[in-house]
């Protein structure tokens, strides 16, 4: 079942990934055409080394949680925020 806690992790990967792929690419030499589409010729590394790198620094994030929390601790509801 999908509760917040799931959901939020997952949004958490997504938005990461994608952020973390265009930054590298564009701190390393890429730019971005007019039309929106990435021209990465120059850059000092190639996309798929980047992607490589996001993939796995979202594996260890997982990895992290799974040890912390083990594997349902992904998917549970947390508690109550006391105030």
């Amino acid at each position: 079942m999908l509760n917040t806690n799931a959901l939020h992790n997952a949004l958490n990967i997504l938005i990461t990934l994608s952020a973390l792929l265009v930054a590298i690419l564009l701190a390393t030499g890429c730019t971005q055409l007019g039309d929106g589409t990435l021209e990465y010729s120059q850059s000092l590394i190639g996309p798929s080394f980047t992607a490589y790198v996001v993939a796995t620094l979202g594996a260890l994030k997982m990895v992290i949680n799974i040890t912390r929390d083990g594997l349902s601790g992904l998917v549970k509801p947390q508690p109550p925020v006391v105030k």
